[in-house]
């Protein structure tokens, strides 16, 4: 038996990595965490577009609970690529990225349902409804679905139907939710914020649309315990 079993390969210098640190908070007066004790499902939890390490979940992840079990999970698997037309040629191909795509397929399977949210124009009205898929093209990002009821801009966003797609709070931790071989593990949620003074730019798929924005400081403000964002002051 080995000594070390969790340490792999011979001694030596290994490839570079680097780390750019989020920082969330834009001051930590107001500044409020969910409680410990709560747990991520490891399974259920991925970062998308942490590319090469899509096990850690990065600052900024808006994070819901799964109706099911009672952990927690990632509110947002990601958003679309282009604007979509529900009574054009391609009502039944949703566009999205690659690694949107990939974590789609990963985290819900090659059919199943999830939810668009988004205006139809740009600042216009958010809406929501819950799509049916039957295919996912992790190369392309082409998502086929039943045609949806309603048109929405490049950068709607893409939810699960759990419950955790209700953002519950912001992750402001790093936390790897796989164990040394790979595999999901649930994981200890130690810092959820649910209350203080936010830099926006930080929230990880922060909508660029104004109106869809609003409704997702309205999303935390509804749950959350008092919310501030940098961007409303001017900064």
């Amino acid at each position: 038996m080995s000594t070390f079993p969790d340490v792999f390969g011979v001694a030596g210098f290994a490839a570079e990595t680097s780390h750019v640190p989020r920082i969330v908070l834009a001051g930590r007066t107001g500044a409020t965490y969910l409680p410990q004790g709560r747990v991520i499902d490891g399974s259920l939890a991925r970062d998308p577009l942490n590319t090469g390490d899509t096990d850690v979940l990065r600052n900024g992840l808006l994070m819901g609970k799964v109706s099911a079990s009672g952990k927690f999970a990632p509110s947002v698997l990601g958003v679309t690529a282009a604007a979509y037309n529900h009574t054009g040629s391609t009502s039944t191909q949703l566009q999205v990225g690659a690694a949107v795509a990939t974590e789609i397929a990963r985290r819900i399977g090659s059919s199943g349902s999830f939810k668009i949210t988004g205006p139809p124009t740009a600042a216009g009205v958010v809406a929501t409804e819950t799509v049916a898929f039957s295919a996912v093209n992790a190369s392309t990002g082409v998502v086929t679905i039943t045609a949806a009821a309603a048109n929405y801009v490049a950068g709607s966003l893409v939810r699960p139907a759990d419950g955790s797609e209700t953002p519950l709070g912001i992750l402001d931790e790093t936390l790897k939710v796989t164990d040394a071989r790979g595999q999901s593990q649930d994981t200890r949620l130690k810092a959820l914020l649910i209350a203080g003074v936010v830099d926006t730019s930080q929230i990880l798929n922060v909508p660029a649309d104004a109106s869809l924005l609003a409704w997702l400081k309205a999303q935390l403000r509804a749950t959350g315990l008092g919310w501030a964002f940098d961007d409303d002051f001017g900064f």
